[in-house]
């Protein structure tokens, strides 16, 4: 499975990241997560139908597309504004729709590292935010925040103590190169979050993606009922035969 990616991570100084091993604050979180066979499976961005129209929710974009049930996977994608469109940098079918956000700001958008997630001639990525140096080329692109683990470490801006707990969705890579797109099955810190998936799932690399919202449909199982709006999604669905 994904042999054949390459994760592109740059290798940076840890000191930012906590080294000791993880505890759980809430030893029941549990978290949904959906392991990628690249060789099998392709990863796809959305955020409009062609006519310009956003999707807008689960429910709509398959509707569209899973006719022949290939969509194994999708979930909501990055932060959004309120304009409803990517806060930070968005590429589409080698397009680019939403530039790269440097900006300081408030919230968990602009938490320290940001990162991108990121497919690119037949690999996937993560990077943080300051070693991206160029996004050419780049086929599917999506920016948000926090990177909660970087090589194989927590964020030590993630505090066991935090207060605030939200579902939250992420994407990660693991020990083995994999993507692993993930969910919380409940409301959970930044924290429990990624010790979860350090510990458990054995993840290495790891990007916020969005959070309280957050939604994930599995093959065989109902469609998630939203009471939010997504703007951009990501789906995994099965490669046809050429």
């Amino acid at each position: 499975m994904m042999r054949l990616w390459l994760l592109s991570a740059l290798l940076l100084p840890l000191t930012p990241f906590a080294h000791a091993a993880c505890t759980l604050t809430d030893p029941s979180l549990q978290v949904q997560s959906y392991e990628v066979d690249l060789q099998q499976e392709n990863i796809t961005l959305r955020w409009k139908k062609p006519d310009g129209k956003a999707w807008g929710s689960l429910y709509s974009l398959l509707a569209d597309i899973n006719g022949n049930g290939q969509v194994l996977m999708a979930m909501n994608g990055g932060i959004y504004g309120k304009d409803y469109a990517p806060l930070g940098l968005y590429i589409e079918k080698g397009k680019k729709l939403a530039p790269i956000n440097r900006a300081s700001g408030g919230g968990n958008f602009f938490i320290r590292p940001g990162g991108v997630f990121y497919l690119k001639d037949q690999k996937a990525g993560i990077v943080t935010l300051d070693a991206l140096k160029s996004t050419k080329g780049m086929d599917y692109a999506v920016q948000s925040g926090p990177m909660l683990i970087e090589n194989g470490t927590i964020n030590w801006r993630l505090k066991p103590s935090a207060s605030s707990r939200k579902l939250r969705n992420a994407v990660g890579i693991n020990r083995q190169g994999r993507v692993v797109f993930m969910l919380s099955a409940k409301e959970t810190n930044f924290y429990d979050f990624a010790c979860y998936a350090r510990s458990k799932l054995d993840i290495r690399q790891m990007l916020y993606l969005d959070g309280t919202i957050s939604k994930m449909y599995q093959k065989g199982s109902s469609v998630p009922w939203q009471y939010h709006p997504f703007v951009t999604m990501i789906t995994v669905e099965r490669k046809t035969s050429s």
